[in-house]
């Protein structure tokens, strides 16, 4: 009898240990009912926009189509699907047999099924509780569960299906039977854990639906563990240390895998709280910090980047993407109460189509060499490759035409719809800010793996306000260097040494979008309008053409040509799950020649104030040793130097530098601070010598220059911005 009150309270605390689970279990399932069965799209203009972006729930892209799932259809569409079910449970319109790997058709099955339970259980459907869907969602789901064909690819089968079967089981569970809930339970059991990254946090989550459909708190507690193991800084697949996403590879992937990434996580925050299942504090900072660093920071206007959308330049990508996110941000910013105002801000703006002026500044992705820059009246982004970052992939025959979207790729933005859906009529050879051969053949076809640029001198850096991109181009037989200069929102761009071992001449594209109307051309004091033709540029003088609310200033001494014309294409040219219709928009396309080896030009959004912009910069080397631009209303100086090399800052002073490095140099008080970071990320230290003599370096009187030897971020830090002082 001795231990016999240790057994009691053994008993006890096995049993209050089991109730608190249960009792979690319970929360956990009362959060996911109470998510799926609201919504944040309530305003009727923005329901119908995403019916319209997605068309009808077709769309191809899992985090778009996402947005579909979210919002409460219209009661017709739900009437419809209800009416037109056939005897056995399936739908007429949908083909059955399809198998295929990128748009399998049967999957809308299950989504049919998702908006049933959704309509029925919503306390503010039009349909709640009425036994005629509750009916259809019954033969749906039987149907469903005696299907047996599958999609070619495997995603289908373990993640796409069960992650929208599975909530929808969990809203309509009281209303199966037992033969039902145990055919149900099969399909739930495709899913398993494994795979890495996103997918793996797929998987995890669609074992989460059928520990909670099962009350298995063992399996549940699993699989939540593994969904929040991937919430890490890393330098393989996952959130990077600048806040980018990597997956396939060091690839970036904002806008595919990391928005779904950020979706499914930001979601099970939601799910897991108030339980002892929940986020840690540190695990949803890093999540804030994802959304806010990360993708926060190539929304513009309501509307994604391009070049932050992978391979998935689909229709209505750029606003699809940018709404999915305003889910995200709604979702934490219910369990980051320390931040949820800058959250609301910023998915407020992404519905209202405006800026977000928290987000302004400059930003260097080092780890994805993408450089970003926001102000009031622009967006600007460049985005390359290196021996460190593949440039892009094509995969399940999307992206057919993306062969050179990693080569130095320049991103305009005023009102954001720019290159809104142009990608059918674009011409793929004049991306903006790439440097190709002039061929007009077919464009070669990427696969999986895509491609890496082949020189290692290519990086990014910031310090806020100022940026620059340096992008030393190796690729197909053609190298130069190029040279993105950004401060706040004017661009310089230079292009150096520019050559092609196959004796192919070279090309330079500005800017290639939408004919917006107006476009002027001034040079030698006369004016153009260009509306549909093919203007020569005068290599005799400077020329400044304005178009589209963007200035370009096109430096003396070079060929090319503006020209607008109509242009023709198709969606399926672009992926192939498309149809065969055509497109045809007006595109308006600016092209320098590089006959030379070389270019310069600046861009600038159009306003009273942009030829003063132009001028209010000096150009202090264009050379392929060092490229350098100057301010000239504060002295600040933006520098490449791809060799060792001195530059002359003014009549008192050089600057040289004894590693080849990027420096942003800012006089500051009776000295400066200088920003300075190794694009190659393999250098210990930065080297450099300046006219004077500072504190914290080695003097040297003879030459009157002091020398400073910089460590230089290591591991996962490399290649990131370190400052000085002197």
């Amino acid at each position: 009898m001795k231990g016999y009150p240790y057994k009691i309270l053994s008993v006890f605390f096995l049993f209050l240990f089991n109730a608190v689970y249960a009792e979690d279990i319970q929360i956990c399932k009362k959060n996911l009912i109470e998510w799926h069965t609201s919504s944040l799209y309530e305003d009727a203009r923005v329901v119908s926009e995403i019916i319209r972006l997605t068309d009808n729930g077709s769309y191809i892209d899992q985090s778009v189509k996402e947005l579909y799932l979210n919002i409460l259809l219209p009661c017709d569409t739900i009437e419809h699907w209800v009416v037109s079910q056939l005897p056995d449970g399936s739908w007429p319109d949908i083909n059955y047999e399809d198998r295929s790997a990128s748009l399998w058709l049967p999957s809308f099955h299950v989504a049919r099924l998702f908006h049933l339970a959704k309509s029925y259980c919503a306390v503010k459907s039009g349909q709640y509780h009425q036994d005629k869907v509750l009916k259809a969602f019954l033969s749906g789901l039987r149907f469903w569960c005696d299907y047996k064909n599958t999609s070619t690819n495997w995603w289908f089968t373990e993640i796409g299906i069960n992650k929208v079967l599975g909530p929808a089981l969990l809203m309509m569970e009281d209303y199966l039977s037992e033969d039902l809930r145990s055919k149900a339970l099969e399909q739930l059991c495709r899913s398993r854990i494994g795979k890495t990254g996103q997918n793996k946090v797929w998987l995890g989550g669609n074992v989460v639906y059928k520990a909670l459909f099962e009350e298995d708190k063992t399996e549940l507690g699993s699989a939540r563990n593994v969904i929040v193991s991937e919430i890490y800084l890393t330098m393989g697949d996952g959130i990077q240390p600048d806040y980018s996403y990597h997956l396939h590879g060091p690839q970036l992937q904002f806008g595919n895998y990391g928005l779904a990434y950020a979706l499914s996580m930001t979601y099970w925050a939601c799910i897991f709280r108030d339980t002892k299942f929940s986020f840690t504090e540190k695990q949803i900072g890093i999540l804030g910090d994802y959304l806010l660093k990360g993708l926060d920071r190539v929304i513009w206007n309501g509307r994604m980047d391009f070049s932050a959308c992978g391979r998935q330049l689909f229709k209505n990508v750029q606003r699809g993407k940018a709404l999915a996110l305003v889910q995200a941000l709604s979702d934490i910013s219910h369990v980051d109460r320390g931040r949820a105002c800058r959250y609301k801000k910023s998915y407020r703006s992404i519905l209202a189509e405006s800026q977000n002026c928290d987000s302004f500044g400059t930003y260097a992705f080092y780890r994805s060499d993408m450089l970003v820059g926001k102000t009031q009246k622009a967006y600007i982004s460049v985005r390359f490759s290196s021996p460190r970052v593949i440039a892009t992939e094509t995969g399940n025959k999307e992206n057919l035409k993306g062969y050179y979207l990693g080569d130095g790729v320049t991103t305009l933005m005023r009102d954001g719809k720019e290159y809104e859906n142009v990608f059918p009529v674009w011409d793929w050879r004049l991306l903006p800010g790439v440097t190709v051969p002039v061929n007009y053949g077919n464009l070669p076809l990427l696969g999986w793996k895509g491609y890496r640029n082949g020189n290692a001198f290519s990086g990014v850096i910031a310090d806020g306000e100022n940026g620059i991109a340096a992008f030393s181009l190796d690729r197909d037989g053609v190298t130069g260097k190029k040279g993105y200069f950004l401060f706040g929102d004017l661009l310089v761009c230079l292009g150096n040494g520019l050559s092609s071992s196959k004796g192919d001449s070279l090309q330079t594209t500005i800017n290639q979008t939408y004919y917006a109307g107006n476009c002027t051309i001034n040079f030698e004091g006369k004016t153009s309008v260009l509306k549909n033709d093919i203007f020569e540029l005068p290599p005799e003088s400077n020329c400044r053409v304005s178009h589209g609310g963007w200035d370009y200033c096109i430096l003396p001494g070079q060929k090319g040509r503006i020209f607008v014309k109509k242009s023709f294409g198709s969606w399926h040219e672009i992926a192939a799950f498309y149809g065969m219709s055509g497109q045809s928009a007006k595109i308006f396309t600016c092209v320098l020649d590089n006959h030379q080896g070389c270019y310069a030009y600046m861009v600038t959004p159009s306003d009273k104030s942009s030829r003063k912009a132009f001028s209010s910069v000096d150009i202090l080397s264009r050379t392929e040793e060092c490229q350098a631009v100057k301010q000239k209303n504060n002295n600040l100086i933006s520098a490449i130097f791809y060799k060792s090399g001195l530059l002359h800052l003014d009549a008192y002073c050089d600057f040289i530098a004894v590693t080849p490095a990027l420096f942003i140099l800012r006089p500051y008080k009776d000295g400066w601070k200088i920003t300075m970071s190794d694009p190659t990320q393999q250098l210990k230290t930065i080297v450099f010598e300046i006219s004077g003599e500072y504190s914290g370096g080695v003097y040297i009187p003879e030459e009157n220059r002091t020398r400073f030897t910089v460590s230089c971020p290591q591991g996962k830090y490399a290649g990131s911005g370190i400052s000085v002082t002197l």
